[in-house]
């Protein structure tokens, strides 16, 4: 979890394109994160990422997305980030 967990913060950090978005709130080598939305309601973009990128998170009000990644494998973080990047741009 560790890896996982260090392997996000790195891809969160490495991307400024991401911050036009999100910001992310602190997390450890624990199962999941959340980002902090900017301008796109959190509820709007579970739905969208799940009907039409195949990608299930959980909204937990209207600016926080959490994201599981301890289900993700490391090789596919990377991935993950742009999906729900390019969803969020869908919708904004």
């Amino acid at each position: 979890m560790k890896k996982r967990a260090n392997k996000v913060k790195e891809i969160l950090l490495n991307n400024e394109k991401y911050n036009e978005v999100w910001s992310f709130y602190p997390f450890n080598s624990g199962y999941f994160m959340c980002l902090k939305l900017k301008n796109i309601d959190a509820e709007k973009l579970r739905i969208h990422l799940l009907e039409n990128y195949g990608v299930g998170t959980v909204s937990i009000n209207s600016t926080d997305l959490r994201i599981a990644f301890s289900c993700v494998e490391e090789d596919q973080l990377e991935d993950l980030f742009e999906l729900i990047y390019q969803a969020a741009k869908d919708l904004s």
